[in-house]
């Protein structure tokens, strides 16, 4: 593609690992790239400044990442930033991307992002840090579509379509060392082997099942929910009620080291949306600090691990300088590590991606394929046993009304029951690599190339990750979903064909 009169081919305005693989990836596809990230920001958002090191992967792939895991383009980032199989040091990350970038010769545009410059259908410049930037295309890969806010697009928050004030669970992310993986199998195991918390489990969960107890070469998977439990428990006894309201579940716990762990499962609830979208751009705040402060706390005075502590996750020191990316947090972590698993999702895209259209192989246009369990974190939705597989959905991610404009985010096209499999990373880092080979392929409108197209470059660079195995499974996976009736309220939509181009 060539650029006459523009400062880029395209534009990627968010610093996530979905915006900056997809700007790798469109630009060894031999497009003039940009990356907008915002100042003091850590490239890789959730992945490492948010502290979410136990990264959850393709179900069918749990091999080592690499070219030949059929993890794509994210895999091959996860191997050079030294992952075994899903522990990913945040800092290691933040460089590996940044070296990504350099490599690709991708700049880093630092500074905010205001005043869309659309003509008609197509949007020609934004301004950054007050200086304006021209482009054919612009993707949007910030977590809430922060971008196509500006634009004027709608929203749709949480489960609220549903009739329902919920939004699946934040986490902080608390990194915790001083205790070994030996010691968290142990404790663990003691847990469940405790009546009184066996009895609690029965009495909050009923027969939900839950994962196992495994240890595996960086990770412990804590499944049961009895260590929860114990933290809860605790906290009565000492009078301390939670900041926020609060849920026992299972932990995935990250190994970093020898005494080096992240946490991920801490489940608080909030439906406030200024609070969420505020977390989701700014980092946690002073509550979920404390509730962090609790958590080592109740290690090192109820599990007895004494040198426990825990603080909320954050990438210190200066990441991306090495690579040209000075504004990547000298001096210390500008954000407090927090999941925000769910904000918004958009409305206006070509076609609105629901969990009953994954369930029934519907024929959608595809740049890949990810399989995961669907995750209601406080809904009392019937889980599946198996994972369902994703078609990565190129028109989830592209507008009606806005011919080279699109977005690669848990706030793409997707109704709540799928965000709950859609808003993970590699779906979206997929989604992000497919739309950006689009655009450097195209001319006019994103949505003009094939996606058969899209896959065949993408195989070229050795960066697919469309591996159709399980789809046949789909249905008999999701059938115990039928009797729910957010999922029937979907299924009853009917199959939502891919909208055209048009206000």
């Amino acid at each position: 593609m060539t650029s006459t009169g523009h400062d880029f081919d395209i534009l990627v305005v968010g610093h996530e690992t979905e915006g900056v693989l997809a700007a790798v990836a469109a630009a060894r596809a031999g497009a003039r790239v940009g990356l907008v990230a915002p100042p003091g920001r850590i490239l890789g958002g959730l992945l490492t400044e948010g502290g979410l090191a136990y990264v959850d992967r393709d179900s069918r792939h749990l091999a080592p990442p690499g070219p030949g895991s059929g993890d794509g383009i994210f895999g091959a980032f996860l191997a050079r930033a030294g992952v075994q199989l899903v522990a990913l040091d945040p800092e290691r990350g933040a460089s590996t991307l940044a070296r990504m970038l350099a490599e690709a010769h991708v700049p880093v545009l630092r500074g905010t992002w205001a005043e869309p410059r659309p003509e008609g259908d197509r949007l020609r410049a934004l301004k950054v840090a007050g200086q304006s930037v021209a482009a054919r295309f612009f993707l949007d890969a910030t977590p809430d579509g922060d971008l196509l806010e500006l634009l004027g697009e709608r929203f749709t928050f949480g489960f609220s379509e549903h009739g329902l004030p919920q939004v699946l669970g934040i986490s902080p992310v608390p990194r915790v060392t001083g205790v070994t993986p030996a010691q968290i199998v142990e404790a663990c195991t003691r847990a469940m082997a405790d009546p009184d918390l066996e009895a609690r489990r029965v009495r909050l969960f009923g027969a939900r099942r839950f994962l196992d107890l495994d240890r595996g070469p960086d990770y412990v998977l804590v499944g049961p929910p009895h260590l929860a439990l114990a933290f809860m428990r605790w906290r009565e006894a000492q009078g301390l009620a939670p900041a926020l309201p609060f849920e026992a579940d299972g932990f995935n716990v990250a190994v970093l080291g020898p005494a080096d762990t992240s946490w991920n499962g801490l489940i608080y609830f909030s439906t406030d949306a200024a609070e969420l979208l505020d977390w989701s751009r700014r980092g946690a705040d002073d509550r979920l600090a404390f509730e962090v402060a609790i958590f080592g706390r109740w290690m090192r005075e109820d599990l007895g691990w004494k040198d426990a502590e825990a603080a909320l996750a954050g990438v210190s020191g200066d990441p991306g300088g090495d690579q040209g990316d000075p504004g990547a947090g000298r001096g210390g972590a500008s954000y407090r590590g927090v999941y925000v698993r769910q904000t918004r999702h958009l409305l206006g895209t070509r076609l609105r991606l629901s969990l009953p259209l994954i369930a029934a192989n519907a024929a959608i246009r595809r740049a890949g394929t990810f399989a995961y369990y669907p995750d209601f974190r406080g809904l009392r939705v019937t889980p599946t046993g198996r994972p369902l597989v994703a078609r990565v959905a190129l028109d989830a991610g592209l507008l009606v009304a806005w011919r080279n404009v699109a977005i690669a985010s848990r706030a793409a096209g997707y109704t709540p029951m799928a965000h709950s499999l859609c808003r993970l990373v590699q779906y979206n880092a997929t989604l992000g690599a497919g739309l950006a080979v689009a655009m450097a392929m195209g001319c006019c409108d994103v949505g003009d190339i094939p996606d058969d197209a899209v896959r065949a470059e993408l195989d070229r660079m050795q960066m697919v990750a469309d591996d159709p195995t399980g789809l046949e499974r789909n249905p008999e996976v999701a059938a115990p979903l039928e009797a729910d009736a957010m999922f029937r309220a979907e299924a009853a939509a009917g199959v939502e064909l891919p909208r055209p181009f048009g206000r």
